[in-house]
């Protein structure tokens, strides 16, 4: 039974919200882990939290064990390695503003990428996208300053971002969600482990909160909210669900604030405010035009 418009937005917004807060464990955990190292072990972590829910739902061995969902599954896992990936790196050779910023360009992504699979939208839907950028540019302090090489690998990072969402919205028309979401967690771990051990000193951490926060990461991050995309992909509009994503910012900000003590400021309200501005407009009627 296809779930109501209200309820799959709500269920956009709640991933949205548990993503930025997640920023919490993820900032700490990278003080004891490498960005890949940390990767490894939040989405192995989210692959073992999904096993008890897929004995729950009681999955069939034809659906998991099905070749088409392991090969979508690993499609999956390489794009979101490979946008995690770039994200954590260019955080260390950018400021986290421009990386904030250039990241949620995966909301213009989306639609542009989706011309080729004849989506086709109204100016006020792309109007409420350009909202949301321009509400996450207030928001995350984007000054303008672009650092090539680590803003560079954020918008490449944006790109299999948006590649990522699209690709689960083609997938999880014909496989287990469930099943979808345990192979790409399992590829995605094992992905960042081989260029952790290519590119980084170590897999281990300097001390045992860095598995702590990997593990509230995986589990409630990648376990659950990962999971609930693909749930609500089942049934959202790619376009309106990258928009509503985009408040990951906003409720990432909030959670700065709160356990940061890292200041909003005045243009971050405006900000958030135009970005919730800009998931209304993305989800108003009519929005995708007759091909």
């Amino acid at each position: 039974m296809k779930a109501s418009p209200l309820v799959i937005n709500l269920t956009l917004v709640l991933v949205a919200l548990i993503w930025g807060l997640g920023f919490i464990p993820q900032r700490l955990g990278l003080e004891t882990l490498g960005p890949m190292a940390f990767n490894t072990w939040r989405f192995a972590f989210g692959a073992i939290t999904l096993i008890p829910m897929i004995w729950l739902f009681r999955i069939g061995r034809a659906e998991f064990l099905n070749k088409n969902t392991l090969i979508a599954g690993l499609v999956l896992g390489v794009l979101l390695s490979a946008a995690a990936g770039f994200q954590q790196i260019s955080l260390g050779l950018s400021n986290v503003a421009n990386v904030a910023f250039i990241t949620g360009f995966y909301v213009i992504f989306v639609p542009v990428l989706g011309l080729f699979l004849k989506h086709r939208y109204s100016l006020i839907t792309w109007s409420g996208a350009g909202l949301a950028l321009l509400g996450l540019a207030l928001l995350s302090g984007f000054q303008g300053e672009i650092q090539f090489k680590g803003d560079g690998l954020a918008l490449l990072g944006a790109f299999f971002w948006a590649l990522h969402l699209l690709a689960i919205t083609y997938f999880v028309k014909r496989d287990n969600e469930y099943a979808l979401a345990f192979y790409q967690f399992a590829f995605c771990a094992f992905f960042s482990l081989v260029v952790n051990l290519m590119f980084e000193p170590s897999l281990f951490a300097t001390s045992s909160e860095g598995y702590i926060w990997a593990l509230v990461n995986g589990v409630i991050v990648v376990g659950i909210a990962y999971t609930l995309q693909i749930v609500s992909l089942k049934h959202a509009d790619p376009f309106v669900a990258a928009v509503i994503f985009s408040l990951e910012s906003v409720f990432g900000a909030i959670a700065g604030y709160w356990f940061f003590q890292e200041i909003l400021g005045f243009y971050g309200f405006i900000g958030a405010a135009l970005m919730l501005l800009g998931c209304l407009l993305a989800q108003t009627p009519e929005k995708e035009l007759a091909e």
